[in-house]
């Protein structure tokens, strides 16, 4: 899915080195859902469940958001 893969990939590139290492096993688990929801979740179409997978999901849009 190309929009997710232009809006991790900005990510990657300035907030992956302030992760710490739970922060880092909350993005591996975050990778491993559907891309559907992923991009869902960044864009604030819609919010995960879990309170984890909400923390790296807030962390990463505060790192992709203008």
């Amino acid at each position: 899915m190309r929009e997710l893969d232009l809006l991790l990939q900005k990510f990657l590139a300035s907030g992956l080195r302030s992760l710490g290492e739970d922060d880092l096993d909350r993005l591996e688990r975050l990778l491993l859902e559907p891309d559907q929801d992923i991009l869902a979740w960044l864009s604030r179409a819609g919010e995960p469940d879990d309170a984890d997978m909400r923390a790296i999901v807030n962390i990463v849009r505060g790192q992709i958001e203008p």
